[in-house]
């Protein structure tokens, strides 16, 4: 093998260039080329010089037509816009290619989605308290303070094509009776600062794996306060009269409700029947991240974030104890919980969780700028209970648009 050498001189003799060059071996013994080769090493170089750009344009030619045959459409889109049918810029996605970034839904969330996506009418949840009399004509009255109405939320699009907003609001289900007045906004605790829910409220929904998951803002339309995870959506349908409905239906939500028969005048036609397509659907969710709910310990009672303290003197828990609570009418000592760092403060936790409350929640007593606040912890995956009509139950029934157009046409009131 031959490493060469090659240095290019300057010669003032006979106003020339020339080249000078050595070549080695592998045992590095010199040699010296012979004019005349030198001559020839330069000619042939300058020849290899002047055909490189022939050989890359050669090379280019054949590559463009190479491409042409594989990919013809994607080379005439860039001179036509007629080619292969369709148009656009040269940097457009195919439908395939957006087909495949938008992930495949798991059936938890097409369960979620044949109810929630607003083209599919959306979710809806049944409310309210009823306080009626029949009168001996037969003539049925509701006192002041009664309700029935739905919850009602739908997303515009699928949350595999990223976060949607939930759309919320209320409809009176019995043409006689009015929404309820707005309740007082939650406000929750986080890293040592009260915030309040937005209301209505502004939820984000996302899917997490194969969950869906709400997330529940604040006023400033960013601060999470609270989030759920949905993980069952089951969906059953509905058809024939309502009256022979399932059982879950009317004993698990405030259909119930409906179901007596006062002095043989009954709230609902029981002649009535589903309309085509009505179900409704058992759902289980779950808190995500613990979740310090707060609020007035005593009067005055107030909306936003600066809430009314226990005590306002003595900013030390171990001094607090012991304590009656205003709320639920127990006596708390110190030695029923355990203090902690929680949200941002330093708090009191109780051990034991409520025993009257529905979802398993727990007494908090904290620190902040020299007073102390109560509130109600819920623990990261806790579930949510709750208790139509005192049989606490962990999943919640949402109806279609359907069955609740069904209901609506059917109520007496």
């Amino acid at each position: 093998m031959l490493l060469c050498s090659i240095q290019f001189q300057s010669y003032q003799e006979n106003n020339t260039n020339a080249y000078a060059g050595e070549c080695y071996g592998n045992d590095r013994r010199g040699y010296r080329l012979a004019p005349a080769e030198k001559k020839q090493l330069v000619t042939e170089l300058s020849v290899l010089i002047l055909l490189i750009p022939h050989v890359v344009q050669f090379v280019e030619i054949q590559l463009q037509r190479l491409f042409m045959k594989i990919y013809p459409c994607s080379v005439l889109l860039a001179l036509t816009l007629a080619g292969c049918g369709g148009g656009g810029s040269g940097n457009d996605e195919t439908s395939a290619s957006r087909a495949a970034s938008v992930p495949a839904l798991s059936s938890v969330q097409t369960s979620y989605e044949s109810f929630a996506l607003a083209a599919n009418g959306g979710l809806h949840f049944v409310d309210g308290v009823l306080n009626y009399s029949v009168s001996s004509s037969g003539v049925l009255s509701f006192a002041p303070g009664s309700y029935l109405y739905t919850n009602d939320s739908s997303i515009p699009q699928s949350a595999a094509n990223g976060t949607q907003t939930l759309s919320v609001g209320f409809s009176p289900t019995a043409k006689s009776l009015p929404l309820p007045p707005s309740s007082v906004p939650s406000r929750y605790l986080i890293n040592g600062i009260v915030f309040t829910a937005a209301s209505p409220t502004q939820n984000q929904v996302t899917y997490v794996g194969n969950n869906v998951l709400e997330k529940y803002l604040a006023t400033d339309g960013k601060t999470v306060v609270r989030a759920l995870l949905g993980t069952s959506y089951k969906v059953t349908p509905l058809s024939g009269l309502i009256a022979t409905t399932s059982a879950e239906l009317f004993n698990r939500s405030k259909l119930a409700m409906l179901e007596p028969t006062i002095d043989g005048t009954a709230l609902y036609d029981h002649q009535a029947s589903w309309q085509t397509g009505s179900a409704y659907m058992e759902v289980i969710r779950q808190y995500v991240g613990d979740t310090l709910g707060v609020g007035d310990c005593l009067k005055p009672t107030t909306t936003g974030p600066n809430i009314t303290p226990c005590a306002s003197t003595g900013s030390a828990l171990e001094g607090f104890f012991p304590h009656v609570s205003p709320n639920d009418g127990l006596t708390y000592q110190i030695g029923d919980g355990q203090i902690v760092t929680l949200s941002g403060v330093r708090a009191w936790v109780a051990t034991a969780p409520f025993t009257n409350a529905v979802t398993k929640d727990y007494r908090v007593y904290y620190e902040s700028n020299g007073a102390i606040y109560s509130g109600i912890l819920t623990r990261d995956g806790t579930q949510i209970q709750v208790a139509p009509f005192g049989i606490v139950q962990d999943f919640y029934l949402f109806m279609n648009n359907a069955a609740v157009q069904s209901i609506k046409s059917a109520v007496n009131f």
